[in-house]
């Protein structure tokens, strides 16, 4: 709790002038509530005297400061509110600032995957962006508690010990509540996830779920995680709801003492009616505030559990590093060198004392069986993951010195796994470089712009959520034609190919024999017929760069090349 009050008031201070003004409409708001008792007494007084001119003015005084208090109460909780909701966008801009920079392992290996974490910035922050209104509470009640207690005091400070020994009883109530809520908040934002997670999954697999017949397994998967959390909601809603009838029980039971009280005092002529009336609207005031003060301190318990879980994200320091002052990238670099390059995943080594020396400007194929390392190596070029030991250099400077970004700019990645944003043609190209007259050029390059013309808008067409308008082989181009845009000295194939079929292959082949002129090229392939011609061909087993050379090198050596490639052929 303590973490998540420095966590809010850390993003309340920007506001702080604006938390001033609603500080001073709200302590306006109590003044004006506070004495609206007193004038209760003196109207009853008026009507028991027979003052006529008191008994027209006074009604108008209650109206008058009712009103301001409610025209003051529309500026309080309107500045109250949009600072909240400055907070919680702020909140999700950080977390998907913080997505866009973790370590790939951290979104790989995290425990309900992208789902989850799309649970965090949606539903977790819709949770603090409704309950943290509620703070406009903590600002305002309190000084009407205040107001509103010296009167009673004022009144009778006797029926003020009765209330105060109800106190005690209600504060262990509420904080038994708030540990329950805490406790069970914690496992609702966790169900949560499951079900963002199961319908990202039902989204994305939709293909598979229905050519598997597999439609009744994840509605029967949804709707028990939906009950799982309807069950744990369940459990929330009557503790949030308990603490009222419990508080007010207890409440009644006070209020008994204190109504035997006041009609001792008023029978023994210490107490008239006016005071009475006023005493009782002053309490109604207490009560209500305190009931408030009671509501806000029962959600602040879900906002808790919602700032820790964002917390636990934001803290993550699985992130690649960057030094405070970064190299540029060479511009004379003669070569890319793996020394001594050693990566895990948790306790699976992947990559073992890896040493590889590449040319500028030389084709690189890696090859082997499939978990051998060649995409886990590859991925530590850009940078996606940092190397455990070891070092990659270009040109000599280590690529953990140098700009991140200026590092990514240079390598260009072109993979089986396409991914084009649900926007145009021609921004999924932009994406590669600003420079726009780049464009067409590239396309043309990746025989990519005939398909493109055809296409009812042309460069503008639409191509859906993750480019699902476009063909395998039309992604592909425009995945080789965005490479071109980007004219990195460095090129990525990963798999580039094996998705497609002979055709659509024949004409991304086109585009990438293009795309890998005068570039320094690293092919991962399983289909040895497509990288005869590298210039130099590395084999990967179990991690380690077992050999390496020419396609007829390596088959006049006869070992795991020349078996892998007979098998293929």
């Amino acid at each position: 709790m303590k973490n998540m009050m420095l966590t809010i008031l850390k993003e309340f201070l920007p506001h702080k002038g604006k938390l001033i003004l609603a500080f001073v409409l709200g302590a306006l708001m109590s003044l004006g509530k506070s004495s609206i008792p007193k004038l209760f007494e003196f109207l009853t007084e008026a009507w028991t005297s027979g003052d006529e001119q008191m008994t027209l003015l006074l009604p108008l005084a209650l109206s008058s400061i009712w009103l301001c208090v409610s025209v003051l109460r529309f500026f309080h909780l309107y500045i109250m509110r949009m600072i909240s909701e400055v907070i919680t966008l702020n909140f999700r801009k950080k977390l998907m600032n913080k997505y866009l920079r973790l370590d790939l392992s951290y979104i790989q290996n995290f425990n309900r995957g992208s789902g989850g974490l799309m649970s965090r910035m949606l539903n977790d922050i819709s949770i603090i962006q409704n309950d943290l209104m509620k703070m406009a509470h903590v600002i305002r009640e309190p000084l009407l508690i205040i107001l509103v207690f010296a009167y009673l005091l004022y009144v009778d400070w006797k029926l003020v010990a009765i209330i105060l020994l109800s106190a005690p009883i209600i504060s262990w109530v509420l904080k038994s509540l708030a540990k329950k809520l805490r406790h069970y908040g914690s496992h609702n934002q966790e169900k949560m996830e499951d079900l963002t997670k199961t319908l990202k999954e039902g989204l994305d697999g939709a293909r598979i779920i229905q050519s598997f017949n597999l439609e009744n397994e994840m509605n029967q998967k949804f709707d028990k995680q939906a009950d799982d959390y309807l069950g744990l909601r369940r459990k929330i809603i009557k503790f949030e709801e308990a603490s009222g009838p419990v508080s007010e029980a207890i409440t009644t039971f006070a209020l008994a003492a204190i109504l035997v009280y006041i009609g001792q005092q008023i029978l023994d002529k210490q107490l008239n009616i006016g005071q009475f009336l006023s005493f009782s609207v002053a309490l109604t005031l207490l009560s209500e505030s305190i009931r408030k003060l009671q509501q806000a301190y029962i959600k602040l318990q879900q906002v808790s559990v919602a700032i820790k879980r964002m917390n636990d994200v934001l803290v993550s320091e699985q992130m690649v590093p960057q030094i405070a002052s970064p190299k540029k990238f060479p511009t004379d670099w003669q070569d890319i060198t793996f020394k001594n390059v050693n990566f895990s995943y948790e306790d699976n080594q992947v990559l073992n004392n890896v040493n590889l020396s590449v040319k500028r400007g030389e084709t690189v194929a890696l090859v082997g069986s499939s978990g051998g390392g060649k995409s886990t190596l590859i991925n530590l070029l850009p940078r996606f993951y940092d190397v455990q030991s070891g070092d990659i250099q270009i040109g000599g400077t280590p690529i953990n010195h140098m700009d991140l970004f200026d590092l990514r700019s240079k390598i260009a990645l072109v993979s089986q796994d396409i991914f084009l944003f649900s926007d145009t043609i021609k921004q999924n190209l932009l994406y590669g470089s600003k420079v726009e007259s780049n464009i067409e050029q590239a396309a043309q390059l990746a025989h990519a712009h005939d398909f493109i013309t055809k296409t009812p808008n042309g460069y503008d067409t639409q191509v859906g959520d993750i480019g699902n308008k476009l063909s395998g082989g039309q992604k592909q181009r425009l995945s080789i034609a965005r490479a071109f845009v980007k004219n990195a000295p460095i090129l990525i194939l990963d798999e580039a190919t094996s998705a497609l079929d002979y055709e659509s292959e024949l004409e991304v082949q086109k585009g990438l024999q293009k795309l890998m002129e005068g570039r320094t090229t690293f092919i991962i392939a399983h289909r040895l017929s497509t990288i005869i011609n590298a210039d130099k061909i590395v084999v990967l087993n179990k991690g380690q760069v077992v050999e390496q050379g020419t396609h007829d090198e390596l088959l006049a050596l006869g070992n795991e090349y020349a078996k892998l490639y007979k098998m293929q052929n």
